[in-house]
């Protein structure tokens, strides 16, 4: 079979084809009759989902996080596509290419590379060796590559958790170049180190919380990875250890983004700003990237910001560079 991918689906196509189920909510409408919600992704996108008949039967047969076979028509709903699908079941591991149903960053190599450099220009020798203790650490450094940046928000694929920790740890150099009050070798070790509780808060492949980061969260399993590093460092400095792991403790910014503290050095500001503005961008380029429906101006709700983007680029609009003239 072969496969179709979510951003190629047409209103009123039928479609058969394989794709990851994220989440499934068994429902009743206002008859009382139940159906299913439910959300299915590839590497290309993400589409909505309801299942109307037999909706017990088909909800114990299959779980979120797992590549399903379906068979649905493509439906439009409040202005998007939706599946009205007909027929789920769990895949055949033989029957698709796992490579087409996740998303993967590209050149993980060479990001990984890029966060290695700077991890080598650190020159405190405290610093220096607590980053040595990390990247000694092969188990964690593959899950650092493998690990996912959020589940849906911002950088939600594999490589995802990596390719953010670069970017934050390039702006951060950047903006310790504008206030050299800033310590650079803390901060920039502050922003490699402010997500890696996320290497065991999600699981890559379903794409969901592990028990541990369900009931954790990251900041606290990354304040235990930084801890148990700190302690492998002979003669650690008390106070760098505690601006180390108030970078980690105050990243959030905000008591109402889940905080424990609130940032209060200007390397944890820096780290916190530069997360803030790195995972909100990242967030609207994917939103611009899978909804760039012919026509489109505005993104689907995102509920998690109380807002529509605008999406239309400034080459639809006909005034960005290169483009032609009195369009």
């Amino acid at each position: 079979m072969t496969k179709k991918f979510i951003s190629d689906l047409k209103i009123n196509e039928q479609v058969d084809s394989y794709f990851v189920l994220r989440n499934k909510n068994l429902r009743l409408t206002k008859y009382d009759k139940p159906y299913l919600q439910l959300s299915f992704t590839d590497k290309t996108g993400k589409i909505e989902g309801r299942l109307w008949e037999n909706a017990e039967e088909f909800n114990e047969t299959v779980e979120s996080g797992d590549v399903v076979r379906v068979k649905a028509a493509v439906d439009k709903f409040r202005e998007e596509r939706q599946l009205k699908v007909d027929f789920m079941e769990k895949a055949d591991e033989r029957a698709f290419r796992y490579e087409d149903m996740v998303r993967v960053a590209e050149n993980r190599g060479e990001i990984y590379g890029k966060v290695l450099s700077y991890l080598e220009s650190l020159k405190n020798p405290w610093i220096r060796s607590l980053a040595d203790e990390f990247t000694r650490d092969d188990k964690l450094m593959t899950m650092f590559k493998d690990g996912v940046g959020g589940k849906s928000w911002h950088n939600a694929y594999i490589g995802g958790l990596m390719e953010h920790t670069y970017d934050v740890m390039f702006i951060v150099d950047q903006m310790c170049g504008l206030y050299p009050e800033a310590d650079r070798d803390t901060a920039i070790f502050g922003a490699f180190i402010h997500d890696i509780g996320k290497v065991h808060e999600l699981d890559p492949k379903k794409m969901e919380y592990t028990v541990e980061g369900g009931l954790l969260g990251h900041i606290a399993i990354g304040y235990r990875i930084l801890s148990e590093k700190i302690a492998q460092v002979k003669d650690f400095p008390e106070a760098l250890r505690l601006r180390l792991e108030h970078i980690i403790l105050s990243h959030h910014g905000e008591y109402e983004q889940q905080s424990p503290v609130l940032p209060k050095t200007i390397e944890a500001t820096i780290v916190y700003q530069t997360d803030e503005l790195v995972s909100q961008a990242n967030a609207i380029k994917e939103i611009q990237r899978s909804q760039t429906e012919e026509g489109k101006v505005w993104s689907n709700f995102v509920s998690i910001k109380n807002r529509k983007y605008y999406i239309k680029t400034p080459e639809e609009e006909g005034w960005a560079t290169g483009g032609e003239q009195g369009e």
